[in-house]
């Protein structure tokens, strides 16, 4: 009983310690795309109500489940980073500490919810929707988020509590949002936590493959999508409950107190690499780009009805949503990692006594670009093996797809100059990665736009061509948009350091 009495008191904490880590400019960005994926540029029809609540739970499949893994991961990082995991059992009970963030991010969950939901009835009416507002898809529709959205944010949290390091745990978290995202387009059934939402729906689709017309319909949700979802948020629940009380923090830890000290401070590798020598970080880019293409072939073999078996559409099917919506924010990964170990303590202040701030931001720079130019040979790899290999493709791999590569890795490169820039600003972790995400997103509604040169992120999507190998593809332009984003990122990365000065660690521009 003490201890939930005690709740209120270290949600409010959670929220002071959060002040800095704009969580809430997060949440708006959330709904701002929402708003972007269901009403931009798009007239209503007699189906407009149904579109909307069949797209929510495709759209938040990724949305909702980066935003809950962002705000997870902030909770817990302060914690991680202060050492503060034996102290905190001192003063509070684990069990009060852990109900406490997950209070946190409930509240958080709720805010977006009422706006999402806020926000389509301020736009349905506006449109001129045919019907009445329908309350009860509203209903329906925000419970399963609250649902999924909470399965979500506890196994976060736990996946948090277990990885010191935060790379480790929004990789598995940008993992399982990819499968689940590319499984809603085979089933929707609850097979990952990350599909919940899909499984919930209160619209479903019947498309005919004869006449390739698609119907939207109310459907039911039957007793066992409802229990599964109950089993996924009370079993994830139960579980992260006991192995935070019952575990000392030495043992819930994976990876602490387990490196060995180096037989030599001097080392023929880069000072950058030497940093991540025993940080897995090889492990997201990695497998990512594996369960894209897992998945991709998949898909590409089901559908060759609408597909053809050709190496232009396995390409199409293996990188859609992989450089899309989470190339870029594995670079984000990469670089908050680099520049994670300057944000801890005074390292500032040490860092920049040993060198300039110009060979600090040119090597955290091609330190990024090495490694995003290896996974892009790594791409390549899966794709070439998959089609001569595994399915045995007739014809040669397209010239263009070489070119594409190469373009990629440029475009790459760009990339983590901006990304590189932002880690260094934001002391958080977690808020360049979404803010990759966001741009990623954007990126996206660029490019449909013909605006591919606006930022990197459309130029990654452009240059990449996970739409269409044989697209267009302006490589002079390219270039250019490149090389200004690089100098430009890296002048002002410089620039900020400069000015921060070594006393005064880079701070938040917010």
């Amino acid at each position: 009983m003490n201890s939930i009495s005690t709740i209120p008191k270290l949600v409010s904490v959670e929220f002071k310690k959060s002040r800095h880590k704009h969580s809430f400019l997060l949440l708006a960005i959330a709904v701002l795309l929402n708003y972007f994926f269901l009403f931009r540029g798009k007239s209503p029809d007699r189906q407009a109500w149904y579109n909307v609540f069949y797209a929510i739970p495709l759209i938040d499949t990724l949305i909702l489940s980066v935003l809950m893994a962002v705000i997870a991961s902030q909770s817990v990082d302060m914690e991680h980073k202060g050492n503060m995991w034996n102290l905190l059992p001192t003063l509070e009970s684990r069990a009060s500490v852990y109900l406490g963030k997950l209070l946190y991010g409930f509240i958080h969950l709720v805010l977006f919810c009422l706006l999402q939901m806020g926000m389509v009835i301020l736009m349905g009416g506006r449109l001129g929707y045919e019907g009445n507002i329908p309350f009860s898809l509203i209903g329906i529709t925000f419970l399963a988020e609250l649902v999924s959205g909470m399965i979500v944010y506890q196994l976060q949290c736990l996946l948090s509590l277990l990885f010191p390091s935060q790379f480790a745990a929004l990789s598995i978290g940008f993992g399982g949002t990819l499968t689940g995202l590319f499984l809603a387009y085979v089933s929707t059934k609850a097979w990952t936590p990350w599909s919940v939402l899909l499984s919930l729906s209160p619209i479903g689709m019947d498309y005919q493959r004869a006449t390739r017309t698609v119907t939207l319909f109310l459907r039911q949700l039957t007793p066992l999508e409802i229990l599964t979802a109950l089993v996924y948020l009370f079993g994830i629940f139960l579980l992260g409950l006991y192995l935070f009380t019952k575990t000392e923090q030495g043992a819930l830890s994976i990876g602490t107190g387990r490196h060995k000290a180096s037989k030599s401070v001097h080392s023929r590798l880069p000072v950058e690499l030497i940093k991540l020598k025993r940080n897995p970080i090889w492990i997201p880019f990695l497998l990512i780009p594996l369960i894209s293409a897992v998945i991709g072939t998949f898909n590409f073999t089901q559908n060759q009805g609408i597909l053809q078996n050709s190496w232009e559409d396995l390409w199409t099917q293996q990188s859609l949503f992989l450089g899309i919506f989470f190339l870029a924010p594995l670079v984000g990964i990469l670089c908050s990692l680099l520049w994670r170990m300057e944000h801890q303590d005074s390292n500032w202040n040490l860092i920049l006594t040993i060198t300039t701030p110009e060979k600090l931001v040119k090597d955290k720079w091609m330190t990024a670009v090495l490694l995003s130019s290896v996974c892009i040979l790594w791409i390549a790899l899966i794709y070439l093996f998959t089609g001569k290999i595994i399915l045995r493709l007739l014809g040669e791999v397209p010239e263009l797809f070489w070119i594409r590569m190469l373009s990629a890795a440029i475009c790459l490169a760009a990339v983590s100059a901006v990304q590189s820039m932002l880690s260094m600003i934001f002391r958080s972790f977690a808020v360049p990665i979404s803010l990759a995400f966001v741009g990623s997103i954007a990126g996206l509604w660029l490019t449909v736009k013909g605006a591919y040169y606006a930022v990197p992120y459309s130029m990654l999507i452009y240059g990449m061509g996970s739409s269409s190998i044989t697209g267009e593809l302006n490589v002079p332009v390219l270039l250019a948009s490149c090389c200004f984003y690089v100098l430009a990122a890296l002048t002002c990365s410089i620039i900020f350091l400069k000015k921060s000065g070594s006393s005064t660690p880079p701070t938040s521009v917010f």
